[in-house]
């Protein structure tokens, strides 16, 4: 096994994720339950779940396409995943200036994000309200099913030969998030603003992305 895949896909994917919903939602949901260590178990297990299947899709795409071909598709994925994270960085900043000029006007600020989040979830989570397992299970599962977090591990699985490395890599980073979550709660989102967080991890997946596609192609010409 080689071991730098696996420190590498533990940084992308703990960046990537780092302050994102998946560590709300985990606090949202300890505090749901008297015993959080229930939900941080049931969402490593959600978690274990959507690391096999994209480390499995990774490792069967390798079979039909060219490595080179997955490596540059990958590099592109990176960079569209980065784009894609402009706008909610961008609704953050707007969001962080508006509450700045409330509270400079006296004016009482809007709801928190964690607050919001809680809101929307707490009818479903009802229905789970009985089971703190199921219910790490199941958000965390259907959560990150396609989302970036499943489509980072295809790429990276595809593109490194290890997929014993991607899958560990993956699985830790994103356990490590869902317990910091279980055991930390909110200490992050209020040491470090989320707009913060979401700059930095924009920046990486399009710089990871660029260099990706850059030497794929330096390989090929």
């Amino acid at each position: 096994m080689d071991w730098n895949i696996l420190f590498i896909t533990f940084g992308i994917l703990f960046l990537g994720e780092l302050g994102d919903k998946t560590q709300l939602i985990v606090f949202n949901l300890t505090l749901e339950y008297e015993k959080p260590y229930k939900v941080g178990i049931g969402a490593t297990l959600g978690f274990a779940g959507i690391v096999t299947l994209g480390v499995f899709f990774g490792v069967v795409l390798t079979q039909f396409i060219p490595i080179p071909l997955i490596a540059f598709i990958s590099g592109i994925v990176f960079i569209i995943v980065g784009i894609l994270e402009y706008p909610q960085f961008k609704k953050l900043a707007l969001e962080r200036k508006k509450k700045k000029k409330d509270s400079e006007n006296g004016i009482q600020s809007n709801k928190s994000e964690l607050e919001i989040v809680s809101e929307k979830k707490s009818s479903i989570l009802n229905k789970f309200k009985k089971n703190a397992y199921l219910s790490g299970i199941v958000f965390i599962f259907l959560m990150e099913l396609g989302d970036k977090t499943q489509i980072l591990t295809i790429t990276l699985s595809s593109v490194y030969s290890s997929p014993l490395a991607v899958w560990l890599g993956s699985f830790f980073a994103l356990i490590t998030l869902a317990w910091m979550g279980v055991f930390l709660g909110a200490i992050i989102a209020k040491k470090v603003p989320k707009i913060y967080l979401k700059l930095v991890s924009m920046i990486i997946f399009i710089s990871i992305g660029a260099i990706t596609v850059i030497t794929t192609l330096i390989n090929q010409f």
